[in-house]
């Protein structure tokens, strides 16, 4: 069972399958009633650019001005709030209306082409200690995340450590019996009986700092963690993504490019995830 950082996409995903629209897209032709509506239902839709070109522009609303190149941002993430398509020379296009998740006042229309999303495969649907170790390496998404880690200069990242703070009893009890002194870390603060995050609506740079004075509240400043070369860590920190625990999901969210809502099925956000696992190897 799924922790409660992870419980209300359940409930969503529920409520969803009464709500979502009759049309749906193919991932290989784009209707002309294609649009989305971040405003309903989802929120924006994290996403990173992609492409090299030098002349990726975004442009006006009424796309009659060029007013910033993809160039000059490769580590933004832009939050898509709506899309529609466009006919281009014959053919339909897919265009953007999309905000700097880091500044508001960065924003205009984009070609869909451009960018990519943002997402997260969580801990639980890896089989082996190097595939996770690969992907945390190289997503993009998971920028946040490899900077937690490095608060942790000396400990070593582990998949079953960071899959337990995915899951309840018994199956995260079985995760942990490798292991000793085992402490789970929330960073996230409590509001009433839910807990809430706020680093990852933050540029990672900005929530870093944060999350480093947090540990250190916790009795975790940096010279105890450079001391814990005998701990192994697991990871639960989300970011500007989207972050999935169905392969089913996750597959269908990276055949389509551009956001969509399907039966069973739409892009969304999860915010709720930041904590760290501690455990010292038996």
């Amino acid at each position: 069972m799924l922790k409660k950082s992870l419980s209300f996409l359940l409930l969503l995903g529920a409520v969803s399958l009464g709500l979502l629209s009759a049309g749906s897209v193919s991932a290989n032709t784009i209707p002309s009633n294609y649009s989305f509506d971040g405003s309903k239902f989802t929120g924006p839709i994290p996403y990173y650019s992609s492409t090299k070109s030098q002349k990726a522009y975004i442009w006006n609303n009424p796309q009659t001005k060029r007013i910033h190149n993809l160039k000059n941002y490769p580590n933004t993430v832009w939050l898509v709030s709506k899309a529609f398509v466009k006919p281009v020379k014959g053919k339909n296009e897919v265009y953007y209306k999309l905000y700097s998740a880091y500044n508001k006042k960065v924003k205009g229309i984009a070609w869909y082409g451009y960018f990519k999303k943002s997402i997260i495969k969580l801990p639980v649907l890896f089989n082996s200690q190097q595939a996770y170790l690969n992907d945390l390496n190289s997503n993009k998404a998971l920028k946040l995340t490899r900077m937690v880690a490095k608060l942790f200069p000396n400990s070593k990242i582990n998949l079953n450590l960071s899959k337990s703070l995915y899951l309840t009893q018994p199956q995260n009890a079985y995760l942990l019996n490798s292991f000793t002194n085992t402490k789970e870390l929330d960073l996230n603060k409590q509001t009433g009986k839910w807990s809430v995050s706020e680093y990852e609506r933050m540029a990672p740079s900005k929530a870093i700092k944060l999350i480093d004075q947090r540990l250190t509240e916790l009795g975790y400043d940096q010279n105890k963690r450079n001391s814990m070369s005998d701990y192994d860590i697991g990871l639960n920190i989300v970011g500007y993504a989207q972050s999935f625990y169905k392969k089913s999901d996750l597959k269908t969210a990276n055949q389509y490019r551009y956001p969509v809502t399907l039966p069973g099925f739409r892009d969304m956000e999860d915010y709720q995830a930041c904590a760290i696992q501690l455990g010292i190897p038996k």
